[in-house]
């Protein structure tokens, strides 16, 4: 066992910037994300990937703070959302990194206009080594029609979304107002920097992709642990 704080953090900050985030809401990310920038140590890495219907703006992974903050601060909203099209950018860019993987996605809305389904985001987020934590802006899902789903597929989306989220080991959290978003960004910054990584290595393996699930328990009380619900074997 060792504490993952010993490890280079490297974190892909995927940050909904829609024509809804116009105004407070967008300044609110801007401080959110400067929180967590702030709080990256000089060995961590991040990337900023921001989005609608369409990648707006984006950076290479880098340790440089002013180079983040130059592209946060100059955004503009605009366009739809297509958070499942996006999140699976993220999970397949860091495969290639070393160290603790993570995809900080914030949305303020439910995806309409991805290609791909939230069963790829899912089953790349099974595959592959890294934490996803979604901050949702305006709390409970509202079931809505769109131009390729219906009430029930688009609810089917969004839970199986979720499920990618809590099997990859992180968590969503969310938040009715923007005022905090700040906040939330430096708790999953805090617990990032709580967590211990450790080695698992299963006794048999058909390398047929199936998944299998992994439950840690801690000896004595007092204690909660959250881990990957499991892995798939490749």
């Amino acid at each position: 066992m060792c504490s993952s704080d010993l490890l280079p953090l490297t974190a892909v900050l995927l940050l909904d910037t829609s024509e809804s985030m116009q105004g407070d809401r967008l300044e609110a990310v801007r401080r959110g994300t400067r929180a967590f920038l702030g709080g990256m140590k000089p060995s961590d890495e991040a990337m900023l990937a921001l989005f609608s219907d369409r990648l707006l703006r984006f950076t290479p992974f880098t340790s440089d703070k002013r180079e983040l903050d130059s592209v946060i601060a100059s955004t503009q909203a605009a366009g739809g959302t297509a958070v499942n099209d996006f999140l699976y950018l993220s999970l397949k860019l860091l495969d290639a990194r070393q160290g603790q993987r993570v995809v900080v996605l914030f949305s303020d809305g439910s995806d309409v206009h991805s290609v791909l389904p939230a069963a790829d985001v899912l089953w790349k987020a099974r595959a592959g080594q890294s934490l996803i934590y979604w901050i949702q802006l305006g709390g409970k899902h509202q079931s809505f029609t769109s131009a390729w789903r219906d009430f029930k597929g688009n609810d089917q989306e969004f839970n199986e979304l979720e499920k990618a989220v809590k099997e990859s080991g992180g968590r969503v959290l969310a938040i009715n107002r923007v005022d905090e978003l700040e906040g939330a960004f430096r708790t999953i910054l805090q617990e990032l920097r709580q967590q211990y990584a450790l080695g698992y290595y299963p006794t048999t393996s058909k390398g047929d992709g199936s998944w299998h699930k992994v439950q840690v328990t801690l000896r004595g009380g007092g204690g909660r642990v959250r881990t990957r619900e499991g892995y798939a074997d490749y």
